[in-house]
């Protein structure tokens, strides 16, 4: 079966071998019975994209627990194909709340077209914080050095579409590097390669601390404390004992300590220290 690159070779060679200026032939009559020159192709060289089910897929993980939704992407010619894939793995993987930058995606998807967008299948995982490129080119030989600058296998026919000068693989794994992202390729099964993108996840912003306004109490108020924190529990008779009080005065400093927190009731009108008015008291004591 006649492969995509094959196609693109063929085409190229046809193009060359076209006869130009006055001794060009003349084109075949259209249907409305018109001759003239032959239309001169948009990417001389680059063949049309894979279509049907040899086209892009792009696979959309919601959860590992269900099967991801799958977009096929199609388009007119290659660099539209491009165009396409980048922008709509960028728009999923943002829905999904991933933060990978659109350079990134789009230098990954060019570089596709060394494999001759064999296969290709781009998986969207983690709320959108890994992305997996896929497909079943020729794959890449020399991992290290793909990712250092200069090193390309691009063809003069690739270079109609993509820069083709290998600054693509090293600028996105140095853009990555500044968000704390990591770029890997390995192996593919069946041959090819597999480029995994990794975001950090997204830390959630914690909650701004309450501050708690601070509780101002009266001599008499603190002595409360310490003798609860003392007796254990006390009612307002005992407590007036204590203090030299009323009763009544005794009850209206337990409401008052009650209302904010400090203490809390045990029955039968004896009240007993809260944790905040043991915090209070060991930071005042």
């Amino acid at each position: 079966m006649e492969s995509f690159l094959d196609r693109l070779l063929a085409d190229h060679e046809a193009a060359r071998r076209q006869p130009r200026d006055s001794d060009e032939a003349p084109a075949p009559p259209s249907r409305g019975g018109m001759v003239g020159p032959r239309p001169e192709p948009p990417h001389r060289g680059v063949s049309g994209p894979p279509s049907g089910s040899a086209a892009p897929r792009i696979a959309i993980y919601d959860t590992l627990t269900a099967p991801p939704r799958v977009v096929t992407i199609e388009a007119a010619d290659v660099p539209a194909l491009i165009a396409s894939m980048a922008e709509k793995t960028y728009d999923y993987c943002r829905q999904q709340g991933g933060q990978v930058p659109y350079s990134v995606i789009n230098e990954l998807v060019e570089n596709l077209l060394h494999a001759c967008f064999r296969d290709v299948v781009i998986t969207i995982l983690d709320d959108g914080h890994t992305i997996r490129i896929s497909d079943h080119g020729p794959g890449v030989d020399d991992k290290e050095r793909a990712f250092l600058p200069g090193f390309t296998t691009a063809t003069a026919e690739q270079r109609l579409v993509i820069r083709g000068v290998g600054s693509g693989l090293p600028l996105a794994r140095d853009s990555l590097q500044l968000l704390r992202g990591v770029l890997t390729v390995e192996d593919n099964l069946g041959g090819g390669a597999v480029f995994t993108i990794r975001m950090p996840a997204t830390e959630p912003t914690p909650a701004p601390a309450t501050v708690q306004p601070p509780v101002k109490l009266t001599n008499r108020q603190i002595k409360v404390l310490v003798l609860l924190m003392e007796l254990g529990e006390a009612g307002p008779t005992a407590m007036s004992r204590e203090l030299g009080t009323s009763s009544a005065t005794a009850f209206r400093e337990f409401v008052e300590l009650e209302n904010k927190g400090l203490i809390h009731s045990r029955g039968e009108g004896k009240r007993a220290l809260a944790e905040a008015g043991l915090t209070l008291l060991e930071s005042i004591l």
